[in-house]
């Protein structure tokens, strides 16, 4: 199989048509099909269902995707390194992460890490579900909480606690001497059956304390800002009201569990990090304990 076939078949397949790779990489459209044509007689195999107008990956063409994308960037990777003699970090760097960490930290520590390594070229995408990182091509996943994985390995960057949280003046209105709540806690929760109820405070005091659901949110981020109002109290994560803490616009009840969250950098068991991975997991390890040392 001729090597540099596979990364035309594999610049086709990343951009999902002749065209667009054509356009990506300033190659002839014709060049691009003759390359892959050429593959797929090597093969034995078509890679591509060609259309009139749209072009998609054939059952093989989609493994032959999977298993190679990844290695194929490292072996141009290390023959650039061999070229050119750069062992800093550099490229391209597929990041995924979870909707919430991406809207509330990572456009400040993208920017952060391209002003410290301005050869590495960013790419996050924000979603929930877990990806697959090599057949979708990612060198990086941020996860909360992950389960023990033979594919995947890294490192846990950072903790996070969940809160009871509210304005001041809520907290003084439904707590009195001996911190004894008065009547039923108003609270904005995620999913709740509406109702009285109540949550746990944990730690050396632990205590329950009744709540009565006003309103229910899909975000935590709504949900703050719900709080802010004074409407109720809400079970956040510290990152989502470290700053509303600081600046004394909210107030903690307590912990609302009794573990703390697990933010992890993951990177696929099937091959060494490269320098742009390692320096992107150094850089979150760092930049948390600077920003959120708690």
């Amino acid at each position: 199989m001729n090597l540099d076939d596979l990364s035309d078949f594999l610049l086709v397949a990343t951009h999902e048509g002749f065209a667009q790779a054509s356009r990506a990489s300033g190659r002839p459209k014709a060049s691009l099909s003759r390359k892959v044509m050429e593959l797929e007689t090597a093969l034995g195999v078509r890679l591509f269902e060609r259309g009139a107008r749209t072009v998609r990956l054939t059952e093989e063409g989609a493994l032959l995707m999977e298993r190679t994308s990844g290695p194929m960037r490292e072996i141009n990777e290390t023959a650039d390194v061999l070229r050119n003699g750069r062992t800093q970090p550099h490229g391209l760097l597929r990041i995924n992460v979870p909707t919430l960490i991406g809207q509330l930290m990572l456009g400040r520590l993208a920017a952060k890490f391209t002003m410290s390594y301005p050869d590495v070229e960013l790419s996050i995408t924000l979603e929930d579900r877990q990806v697959n990182l090599v057949s979708e091509g990612y060198d990086l996943v941020i996860r909360v909480n992950p389960e023990p994985s033979s594919e995947l390995v890294g490192r846990c960057f950072a903790r996070d606690q969940v809160l009871i949280v509210s304005t001041p003046d809520l907290k003084k209105r439904f707590t009195r001497v001996g911190q004894k709540t008065v009547g039923a806690l108003p609270v904005i929760v995620r999913s709740s059956p509406r109702g009285t109820s109540s949550w746990r405070i944990t730690g050396p005091n632990a205590k329950d304390i009744p709540v009565q659901t006003v309103l229910q949110l899909p975000l935590f981020t709504m949900m703050r800002d719900a709080a802010l109002t004074g409407l109720g109290a809400a079970r956040l994560p510290h990152l989502v009201v470290a700053e509303d803490l600081a600046a004394g616009r909210l107030v903690s009840w307590g912990g609302a569990t009794d573990q703390p969250s697990e933010l992890w950098a993951l990177h696929t068991s099937r091959r060494l990090p490269s320098a742009k991975v390692n320096a992107f997991m150094n850089f979150l390890g760092t930049e948390f304990k600077k920003t959120w040392p708690d």
